[in-house]
């Protein structure tokens, strides 16, 4: 069962992985981590959404389904 959290959540959650993470990750990979780190499952398609949306500002696609976060 997927849980409701407050907004900027999984946002959060997402930014923090792949901050502390030399190179990329595949959009599975920060799926368990981003579930993991939140104690309960958060659906996948919640991920990969926030990730496209925020491509290429936040985010840089490496690859097919494949993101790092954007150096500033």
């Amino acid at each position: 069962m997927v849980t409701r959290r407050k907004p900027g959540v999984v946002r959060d959650a997402i930014t923090h992985y792949l901050g502390n993470i030399k190179g990329d990750a595949s959009v599975d990979e920060i799926h368990v981590a981003v579930s993991a780190a939140l104690a309960g499952e958060v659906a996948r398609s919640s991920v990969r959404s926030y990730l496209n949306l925020n491509t290429p500002e936040t985010f840089l696609r490496t690859a097919h389904g494949r993101y790092r976060l954007v150096r500033r």
